[in-house]
């Protein structure tokens, strides 16, 4: 071997003319380099798994999967939970059904349906009502419609009640608040999303609906085929029941009436309502009905009672109805194995002097209240009589001053805005348009703006005994609208032709389900 090749070989040697120390050395330092890149790697590995892990739990991959499709939009979980939510939300039964809001949906059977849970239950609700936003959303959108400038407001005005929702429920934020109330891939952004869909399918829906007008021809056309709905009845009734009382086992649990205690319940009332009915007709029903309610508070009787046939209870509308009724006709109605109505008929006729809406402004006058005032089951003070007088008071000058003045809408108007403790309508002065006999107000207040022979610019006060409203209200009759039976027949009428209209533009659509609906529900 030559030298040159020689000191080749021995340079190719790393070890070659080292001491076994620096060998040993040399060697420790590879195996700890080695080391330290194998876990440099698991470190890097790990935090990627880490990430991988908080970025899930965050909800970010699932938040972005396709939980339905629907006429090829796909609809993330978030955008769905917000129709789910308010399927759930909207059902204010669910706690007297067993709903256990503790409890997942999907572990929960519906009305004790073993087939079906409450994740279903809510589910199809969803599927149904995004189903009918989203044929209202494209319909409107095919024909160029944008939100308007009070479909906006609607929205924000949305937006702004979940946001002071966080506050009053202790949310540190509004996003925290709108995952609690809807499901963690809700957010702001979707919220709002959802919220201009169903701003912009409503808009599109009312618009149609108003552009819908029926002649006089088409009313009474209505009429003659649903004359015992549109007609108004003037009747007594009294209710008699006959509901078997729970019993106490020695624990104190509560039995179930057995059938013969049932039985035996509407055996008695049916004595009653048979006793009663005798002496209505001997004598007169009111006076009968005061006597009968002095000896049980229970009963239930609301003196002479006039309504239009579509608000008539379905336990005796058949009866009131009958053309062979006569003034003073009296029977006894059994009501689904709850009771008896003892029923007097006095008068069915088409009225031409009922409105079926109003026009009304009115200042809520709140009665004061003081810490030595009892406390009711809501939580809200009970003003005392002194209280209610002093509001009364108040009502009553208030009332004056306008009599005193114009009376116009618009003196009303700025009287309600100096003074009415009543926040949906202060600013408005008052004003609560298109008011009808179902519009949810409470009866009093709708019993004076529906009684006999009102009319435009009447005036009165009205009290207030609801929980936490306790006060008087100062009335003002602006205008009427459309007859009363008028009114039901083109209401029914639009009904029918709403529903044919949107099931039209549903047609083909469809709610496909992805994977994202595995997060809901849970």
């Amino acid at each position: 071997m030559s030298a040159s090749r020689e000191r080749k070989q021995r340079q190719s040697i790393p070890e070659q003319g080292l001491t076994q120390k620096q060998i040993k050395e040399r060697r420790e330092a590879a195996i700890k380099k080695r080391n330290t890149i194998a876990y440099t790697v698991i470190g890097v590995v790990a935090a990627i798994l880490v990430a991988v892990l908080l970025i899930w739990n965050s909800g970010f991959f699932q938040s972005r999967t396709t939980a339905l499709t629907i006429n090829g939009r796909n609809y993330t979980p978030g955008e769905v939970s917000y129709y789910y939510g308010q399927a759930k939300q909207s059902n204010y039964y669910l706690s007297m059904m067993g709903y256990d809001s503790k409890t997942p949906d999907r572990e929960q059977n519906f009305g004790g349906d073993e087939s079906k849970t409450y994740y279903d239950y809510f589910m199809d609700t969803a599927k149904q009502n995004m189903i009918q936003t989203a044929a209202l959303v494209d319909a409107a959108k095919e024909a160029g419609e944008t939100l308007n400038d009070e479909s906006k407001q609607q929205v924000e005005n949305a937006l702004a009640s979940y946001d002071s929702g966080a506050v009053q429920s202790g949310y540190p934020n509004t996003a925290s608040f709108l995952k609690a109330y809807f499901g963690q891939y809700m957010t702001k952004g979707v919220l709002r999303s959802c919220l201009e869909d169903s701003a912009l399918a409503n808009q599109y829906y009312n618009e149609h609906s108003d552009s819908l007008t029926y002649d006089e021809s088409k009313l009474e056309e209505y009429y003659k085929e649903n004359a015992a709905d549109l007609d108004t009845y003037v009747y007594n009734a009294i209710f008699f029941d006959g509901t078997a009382e729970s019993t106490e086992d020695a624990d104190g649990n509560s039995v179930d009436p057995t059938d013969e205690e049932k039985e035996a319940a509407m055996s008695a009332a049916k004595d009653k309502a048979d006793a009663f009915q005798a002496q209505a007709e001997s004598s007169d029903f009111q006076t009968a009905a005061d006597a009968a309610k002095a000896g049980d508070e229970s009963l239930t009787y609301d003196g002479e009672t006039t309504n239009v046939g579509s608000s008539v209870s379905s336990a005796y509308k058949e009866w009131l109805s009958d053309a062979s009724r006569k003034a003073g006709d009296v029977t006894v109605i059994e009501s689904d194995g709850s009771g008896y109505y003892v029923v007097q008929f006095l008068e069915r006729a088409r009225r031409e002097d009922d409105f079926g809406t109003a026009d009304i402004r009115h200042i809520l006058v709140k009665a004061e209240t003081s810490d030595e005032d009892e406390t009711d089951s809501s939580g809200n003070k009970t003003p005392s009589d002194a209280e209610m007088d002093a509001a009364k008071e108040k009502a009553q000058s208030l009332l004056d001053q306008f009599n005193a003045g114009d009376k116009t809408a618009e003196s009303f108007g700025e009287l309600a805005k100096e003074n009415s403790d009543d926040p949906g309508s202060k600013d408005e002065g008052g004003l609560y348009a298109d008011v009808t006999r179902s519009s949810g107000f409470f009866q009093d207040f709708e019993d004076w703006i529906f009684a006999d022979g009102r009319k435009a610019g009447d005036t009165g006060l009205v009290e207030n005994t609801q929980s936490g409203q306790q006060g008087w209200h100062v009335m003002y009759l602006e205008s009427t609208g459309e007859v009363l039976w008028k009114y039901t027949a083109a209401s029914a009428l639009r009904s029918a032709d709403m529903q044919t209209w949107v099931e039209g533009l549903e047609d083909g659509y469809e709610a496909v389900e992805g994977s994202g609906t595995q997060y809901l529900g849970n």
